[in-house]
């Protein structure tokens, strides 16, 4: 998929980049993951979902810098495959554990499946911060 085919099917629209809603979107992420470790021995799939959602923040300030939206039509599914496609195939699987993360989360807001042990929660940890890392160098290049 391309850019303009998010903006054909409506999964996106052009905007102007912002940097402080750019700049707010990082460091909303960060303070999320912060929040996610917190909760880590707490409740670990609340851990894993809030990670997710620190995920999700990063992948809109990367959207919001190449100048675009989600719209409301598949907003985390498009933030996913728009980061896909930024980031490109040197990482595919990071990208694909993002996306596992949001099928997760999926199932847990919506579903209420508590079935998220502490080593998956520490994972989903440890690949929110190295997307994290990866978009805030890919957002300030």
């Amino acid at each position: 998929m391309s850019y303009e085919q998010f903006i054909k099917d409506n999964l996106a629209k052009k905007v102007k980049p912002n940097p402080a809603q750019i700049k707010h979107q990082l460091e909303r992420a960060v303070q999320d993951l912060e929040t996610a470790r917190a909760n880590l021995k707490i409740d670990a799939t609340w851990a894993l979902t809030i990670a997710y959602h620190a995920m999700i923040r990063a992948g809109r300030a990367l959207m919001y810098a190449e100048g675009y939206l989600p719209t409301i039509n598949q907003t985390h599914k498009t933030i996913v495959e728009f980061t896909k496609i930024k980031l490109g195939d040197d990482f595919y699987e990071l990208v694909a554990k993002f996306n596992r993360l949001r099928r997760r989360r999926h199932h847990f807001i919506y579903d209420s499946e508590n079935h998220v042990n502490v080593e998956e929660a520490q994972i989903a940890l440890e690949t929110a911060k190295k997307l994290i890392d990866k978009i805030k160098m890919s957002v300030r290049s």
